[in-house]
């Protein structure tokens, strides 16, 4: 039976679709910028707000889901302050910096997680499974690997000696100048993400081996979570 839509709901759902796109594009940028990023360190934080800022004002704005928003917003407004605190504590104190990666990666955990529980419900809800709707699904994949490079640059600024130095590019120095390595963490959450490798983790050493695994644990259970969705309200459609 058709499902009748006013052109308000019309318009949400083109425009929802139409954020899936731009997070989509958003997060490719973002991949393409990350050898900039190694001698403009500012291209980090610019990279994450532009993020933030598609993931609170336009996806939730127009989100079926009309709980929690507020947490979107405060948490998306939370993440924005701390990358903007740490950028110019990296340009004034690299000492505070290296201080509120822990902070930093608490806050973005939890803006993404709970951005990703909704935006599985949102896709669950849609209507018709258009572009937009893949571009989604994709979207959320990769923001578990964006999200994975917080990860792994946290650990490594306490445990650098657990990650391959030989990974880093080699004018950069891990131990003086660890806050210009989140590109190459960027490169090695994605990699652990698809399962390609774990070539950033040093042998022997505990920790650098849980953050891949975590990166690579997320990513299947986010691919498994959204097919048995999916399944099950294909199952519901037959059923009725």
């Amino acid at each position: 039976m058709a499902r009748h839509f006013t052109p308000e709901q019309l318009h949400r759902v083109r425009m929802r679709h139409r954020g899936y796109g731009y997070l989509l594009l958003v997060i490719c940028l973002v991949l393409v910028l990350q050898p900039l990023a190694v001698d403009w360190p500012v291209i980090t934080s610019l990279n994450s707000i532009t993020v933030a800022l598609v993931m609170m004002l336009f996806l939730t704005r127009y989100s079926p889901l009309r709980s929690k928003k507020r947490w979107i917003y405060g948490l998306g407004v939370s993440s924005i302050g701390i990358e903007l605190i740490w950028l110019t504590s990296l340009a004034e104190s690299p000492g505070m910096a290296l201080h509120l990666t822990i902070p930093r990666l608490v806050i973005w955990s939890l803006f993404i997680t709970i951005f990703l529980v909704r935006k599985v419900r949102a896709l669950m809800l849609e209507p018709y499974v258009t572009l937009g709707v893949l571009q989604g699904a994709a979207a959320g994949y990769l923001l578990i690997g964006y999200l994975g490079a917080f990860l792994l640059h946290t650990l490594f600024i306490f445990q650098p000696i657990a990650f391959n130095i030989h990974y880093l590019p080699s004018r950069i120095n891990p131990i003086t100048e660890p806050l210009r390595v989140p590109p190459s963490m960027v490169a090695a959450s994605y990699e652990a993400l698809t399962a390609v490798s774990n070539s950033i983790s040093s042998h022997g050493y505990l920790l650098g081996h849980i953050g891949t695994l975590v990166i690579t644990l997320l990513g299947q259970l986010y691919i498994a979570v959204l097919i048995g969705l999916v399944l099950g309200r294909f199952h519901q459609h037959q059923e009725r």
